[in-house]
């Protein structure tokens, strides 16, 4: 009996080892013909391939998931999308329906969600009277394509409406106050093996939670994208993933378990340490040692404006071009983006504070234009300083 194909687009190593291997593809008569985990890889692949479903997160880098399916209509005409991701944004949902998307999975889904994703993917399939290769050529039957866009629509709208307003009083206030730069925040925290900005992180997206009333699926949501992201970063270090989450079955399961926010804090902060404090030899090494010293160097003079590579190895003893090989092998990053990480965080801090001038901010951070200093602080964090500002009020204002 012939299977029905899939392609399986995430970024994320872990979800997709999840998607491949926990889920009963072939139960539904589907079987897996090839794996992306970004949007140019997975164009390519669906190109070769030519599945009759594809299963693509939106955040991905070199191409979105919402740029991927402009170009999947095109050039793979007829194909299925089904939007998993951790995204709940109602713009998603306004784009992915003019796309002509099929579904939406919101992660972290389970089997039984799943199942029935896969049952309406099935039937619209059997409805279009096989979906081969030839049948795309064509063009397929309009008319049924049509139906199927208006039926997307529904369900995309009514999945939206249960997340956003999940007490039926509207869109909660919460998602408003994330900023897209979260994720990258958490990764470099990892990256760096800075737990406090890991933790900093964590404490504010709890504070808010804890703050505003907010349903369980999007915090749920939310969190789950974080715990995502660690362990991932811990496979990819060679670290045991599953070590992390054990004894549960999973570690959806093991953050359903908590029974306080507290708890959860506790958790998911624990994950994170755990990972950022690991190292596969017992003792560090020498250019680990100098990674170290090299970051309190920067520590110490980040606000010097005239900081450069050269002056931070110079201040360790070493060649800049040496100090650039261990900062790549012990953290992935250039020294320079790594000065500019370390300026952003404090920036943040101070802007947390509040009442402190943008220039003043600017200037103690090491930017002699306040300018270029607020262009970095949004590329950095997804949002200006002034509105960082004032969600750093908001939450204060709410906590009273």
């Amino acid at each position: 009996m012939a299977m029905y194909k899939v392609m399986i687009a995430d970024d994320e190593p872990l979800f997709r080892y999840y998607m491949r291997s926990k889920l009963d593809w072939s139960g539904h008569g589907f079987t897996i013909c090839c794996e992306a985990a970004n949007g140019r890889e997975a164009l390519e692949e669906a190109k070769q391939y030519l599945p009759d479903l594809a299963l693509i997160d939106i955040s991905m880098p070199y191409m979105n998931g919402l740029e991927l399916a402009e170009k999947l209509k095109v050039n793979v005409p007829g194909l299925l999308i089904v939007f998993v991701t951790g995204h709940n944004e109602f713009e998603y949902a306004q784009k992915a329906v003019r796309l002509g998307v099929h579904d939406y999975l919101l992660k972290p889904f389970d089997q039984r969600e799943f199942d029935s994703m896969m049952g309406k993917v099935k039937e619209t399939l059997r409805l279009r009277g096989g979906f081969t290769p030839s049948y795309r050529e064509a063009g397929g039957n309009e008319a049924s394509l049509r139906n199927n866009v208006k039926q997307a629509a529904q369900e995309v709208f009514a999945l939206f409406n249960e997340v956003s307003s999940p007490s039926g009083q509207g869109t909660s206030p919460v998602r408003h106050e994330f900023h897209p730069g979260t994720h990258e925040t958490l990764l470099m925290a990892l990256k760096m093996r800075d737990h406090e900005a890991a933790m900093d992180e964590i404490g504010r997206t709890i504070a808010l939670f804890r703050l505003q009333r907010t349903g369980d699926r999007f915090a749920f949501t939310v969190l789950m994208g974080y715990v995502s992201l660690c362990l991932s970063y811990a496979g990819e270090i060679g670290m045991n993933p599953e070590s992390l989450w054990k004894p549960a079955a999973s570690p959806e399961q093991r953050l359903r378990e908590m029974s306080s926010w507290e708890e959860t804090e506790d958790w998911i902060a624990g994950l994170y340490h755990k990972v950022i404090e690991y190292r596969p030899d017992a003792r560090p090494s020498k250019s680990y040692n100098l990674f170290m010293a090299a970051k309190d160097y920067i520590h110490r003079n980040y606000s010097d404006p005239e900081l450069t590579v050269d002056q931070v190895a110079s201040g360790m003893y070493v060649d800049s071009s040496y100090l650039r090989k261990v900062f790549r092998k012990e953290g992935a990053i250039a020294v320079l983006d790594y000065i500019t990480y370390t300026r952003m965080k404090q920036a943040k801090e101070l802007l947390a504070e509040g009442n402190v001038k943008l220039a003043e901010i600017a200037e103690k951070v090491g930017y002699a234009d306040p300018n270029y200093f607020s262009k970095s602080f949004k590329k950095h964090y997804g949002m200006p300083p002034s509105e960082f500002e004032q969600r750093e009020i908001r939450i204060r204002q709410t906590g009273k």
